[in-house]
This record gives C-alpha cells, sequence and structure tokens, in this order.
C-alpha cells in the first residue's frame, strides 16, 4: 500500500510539471482618463547631444490625441527648447500632445539646412514610433515653430510631407523667403545666413540665388502645401512681418488654406503678454482642430 501512494504521487508530480503553463494575458490597457499630466524631459532622439526632445502628454489621453511638433528660434545657430515651454505646456492644456524638439545648430558642415531639416525629421519619426508606448495618435502630427523654427517647420512640413502626416503648420514670426531676407537686409542678414548657407549671397551668383531660394518655404511651397497659420508682431525688427504676409499671398495664389494673426505694436515675441500668448495658442488650437 505504501508503495501505491508513492507511486501516486510521483504520477501527480510529473503530470504538473509536464503541463505547459497557461498563457498570461496581458494587463488591460488604461481606462480613458486614467492618464495623467506629465512632461517627460530630455529624452533623446539621436546620438547627438543636441537631438533631444521633450514630450508633454496630456491628462486623459487617447489613442485618439493629436499630436504637435514645435521648433524652437535662435537665428539657426543659437536658442534652445526651453525657450517655448510655455507653448508645450499651452497646447498639453488645451488637449494635445507635443514634442518640443532641440537640433543641431549650425556647424561648420557642408549643408547646415539639410542637417537642421534632417534632425526635425528624425525627431518627428522618433515621437510617432511612442505613440503606443505613450497614447496619443500615431498616424498624423502638427508642426509648428518660433523664428529660425518657425521657418524649420514650414521648410519641412513643405518639403518632407510625401505621406500626408502632416495636416497643417504654423510660424510664429517665421523666415519664408531667405533670397529676400538677405539681399534686401545683407549687412544685417548675411552674417547669420552665409554660414547656416554655407555660402555668402554677394558678390551675387546664380548659384548662391539659387541656393537662398531652395532653402525658402517661399520657393518651397505648393498647392499639396499643409494648412498654414501665420502670427507676427507688425513692429518685429527681427523677421519682418513682409515674411509673414508674403508667405500668406504666395499660398492664396496656390490655393492653399491660410490664415493671418497679426498683433499691434507688437515686436519678435509677445510671450510676457498673457492676452496675446493666449490667443496664439487658442488660435492654433481651433487651427489644428479644423485640418483633421
Amino acid at each position: 500500500m505504501r508503495k501505491l501512494r508513492l507511486l501516486l504521487l510521483v504520477v501527480v508530480v510529473f503530470s504538473f510539471g509536464s503541463c505547459e503553463p497557461d498563457p498570461i494575458d496581458p494587463p488591460p490597457p488604461p481606462p480613458p482618463g486614467s492618464l495623467t499630466d506629465t512632461t517627460i524631459k530630455n529624452i533623446s532622439y539621436g546620438v547627438n547631444a543636441s537631438q533631444k526632445l521633450d514630450l508633454g502628454l496630456p491628462a486623459g489621453r487617447t489613442n485618439a490625441t493629436q499630436l504637435v511638433v514645435i521648433i524652437h528660434g535662435g537665428g539657426w545657430a543659437t536658442g534652445d527648447k526651453n525657450e517655448l515651454t510655455w507653448l508645450l505646456n499651452g497646447l498639453k492644456q488645451r488637449g494635445f500632445a507635443v514634442a518640443n524638439i532641440n537640433y543641431r545648430l549650425t556647424l561648420n558642415t557642408p549643408d547646415n539646412y539639410k542637417m537642421q531639416i534632417d534632425d526635425v525629421d528624425s525627431a518627428v519619426h522618433y515621437v510617432l514610433r511612442q505613440s503606443t508606448v505613450h497614447t496619443f495618435n500615431g498616424q498624423k502630427l502638427y508642426i509648428a515653430g518660433h523664428s529660425a523654427g518657425g521657418h524649420l517647420a514650414l521648410a519641412y512640413a513643405y518639403t518632407r510631407n510625401t505621406g500626408g502626416k502632416i495636416k497643417a503648420a504654423g510660424s510664429l514670426a517665421g523666415p519664408t523667403d531667405l533670397f529676400a531676407m538677405s539681399y534686401y537686409n545683407f549687412n544685417i542678414y548675411n552674417l547669420i545666413l552665409e554660414p547656416y548657407l554655407g555660402m555668402p549671397l554677394f558678390p551675387a551668383s546664380a548659384t548662391a540665388t539659387q541656393r537662398y531660394k531652395d532653402c525658402s518655404p517661399q520657393y518651397q511651397a505648393t498647392a499639396s502645401s499643409a494648412p498654414t497659420i501665420f502670427f507676427h508682431g507688425d513692429l518685429d525688427p527681427v523677421v519682418y512681418i513682409d515674411q509673414s504676409t508674403g508667405m500668406f499671398a504666395k499660398l492664396g495664389t496656390l490655393g492653399v488654406d491660410r490664415k493671418m494673426i497679426t498683433y499691434p505694436f507688437t515686436f519678435h515675441d509677445w510671450w510676457t503678454d498673457g492676452t496675446k500668448t493666449a490667443n496664439t495658442m487658442d488660435e492654433l488650437k481651433l487651427w489644428f482642430n479644423g485640418h483633421p
């Protein structure tokens, strides 16, 4: 009898040991409204120390939450994403996921313009891949920037949107015509644009003229360009308002949806004016939501 009991015990043990464990179901997704407001700082999207971004994630986000990529200014050679933290926070409060990016600044390279557009591209693709991790819409995005960042936002939207993921763009006092900007004000802007574009516009040459135009949204826009909203102070001494009004007019001739917001008695930025700043963020929200 004792031997029989021992035999039965051995059979039971081996039976349990030989069975495959039941598969463990993945945890269910969090219910809508359970995700909290958070900002993840200094995420690397590339190997260079400058290739970092802050990702703002609104409370209650879902897989339908829209993404906005924002780009700081600084004449392509200076500046930092922290300058647009106010915009990240404001758009996040308005329900958007927001990627506020840094990029490699003007260096002694053959093509700084392409380098920076490539950085925007790398950041965009990196953030879209994070949509399933952090819960937002990874199928489309909106893009905006201030000053040089406005130029990069439009140049990227107008030249790197073959898949149609960029649904609308915004420029806050951004240069749009680097040729006109430098040609008519060469004593001011050539000191910035010559190292950025890799060649002086003066003495005049067909090669230099074409280079400055090729890197300008004014000459990159087509009838299929992303709908664009412009913001500009009418007394801007850094980037004259005609850089926005000229681009606005060009898009009109192409049949591209566009909108112009002009702030009276306002210089290159207006971040200390709460009313104007709130208006900028509200108008961006309306513009992006109006172009699903």
